[in-house]
């Protein structure tokens, strides 16, 4: 690690990041309750869970960090409760491939919110390599997207928003204590999920021991590493290699679910893999052209 370069360790912490939120698909799959009482579990487990790796790193109480985000922090939490809240809310409300695609475009999201409020142009590698990966996801999806409900279709839209503001807040201010502002931003999607009718106790032994997988350790571990990418990578680009989750999660289900994908979703997927792959090669390939002699 010591021998990589800032962008290098951003793609890496990321990609192990995403890679540990593969499994997320097919745990939510396992669990039989009902969505919003897995977003309770999930979220809950998520905040404690983060609140302890934090103070274990800073090794004092998690108040400060809690406290810090109302000076830096806390709009991102927002936004980060914001779209667990849309996820889950367009899952229900329209057809799961619609979702899914239409989360796709988080990286094009990010990639035109970035020039707007930097007021500079992003590299055309990085438009290139985003336009491979959206048409990627495209041909994974390809004939699967249509019916559904036009509000769960909108609801995937303010998803999609709502996750690249998060990563350009987060890229913007690499002040912000990502594992805080996650912590809480999970806080608040658990409340949310209360509210909206998540039954908390109704929950069987089984489907709480994935949730507890789920929430205390994939997604901890996912979020952590993927939020701190911004702060050594762009925010477009770790939304591009949060793709890779969209293309890996289904190989989960059918290893353990024997639900074998579309023929498609394996050519959409090695474009995807090949779109970040290039963004790589090509960034570390700059780097050391631009690195002095």
């Amino acid at each position: 690690m010591n021998g990589l370069n800032s962008h290098q360790r951003g793609l890496l912490l990321t990609g192990i990041g995403v890679i540990f939120l593969t499994p997320d698909a097919l745990l939510v799959r396992l669990v039989e309750t009902d969505h919003w009482t897995v977003m309770f579990w999930r979220s809950s487990f998520s905040a404690v869970i983060l609140v302890a790796i934090n103070s274990f790193i800073e090794k004092r109480s998690p108040m400060p960090a809690l406290k810090g985000l109302f000076r830096n922090g806390l709009f991102c939490a927002v936004l980060f409760a914001a779209s667990n809240a849309c996820f889950i809310f367009s899952i229900t409300h329209t057809v799961a491939a619609n979702t899914l695609v239409i989360l796709a475009s988080t990286p094009f999201i990010a990639a035109v919110l970035s020039v707007i409020l930097t007021r500079k142009n992003l590299l055309a590698r990085t438009w290139l390599t985003i336009s491979l990966a959206m048409a990627g996801i495209i041909i994974v999806f390809w004939g699967r997207f249509g019916g559904g409900s036009i509000l769960g279709d909108v609801i995937a839209v303010l998803c999609a928003l709502f996750m690249a503001g998060t990563l350009i807040s987060i890229s913007f201010n690499p002040k912000i204590n990502s594992l805080a502002a996650i912590a809480f931003g999970s806080l608040l999607a658990a409340v949310f999920a209360l509210f909206m009718g998540a039954s908390p106790g109704a929950v069987s032994i089984t489907d709480m021991t994935f949730l507890f997988i789920n929430g205390a350790v994939v997604i901890p571990v996912a979020m952590g590493l993927i939020t701190f990418g911004p702060k050594l990578i762009s925010a477009p680009e770790v939304s591009l290699i949060m793709l890779l989750e969209t293309v890996l999660g289904p190989l989960w289900i059918w290893w353990v679910l024997n639900e074998q994908p579309p023929r498609l979703t394996f050519f959409g997927g090695a474009l995807v893999i090949a779109a970040i792959v290039l963004n790589a090669w090509l960034g570390s390939r700059a780097a050391r052209i631009a690195k002095p002699l």
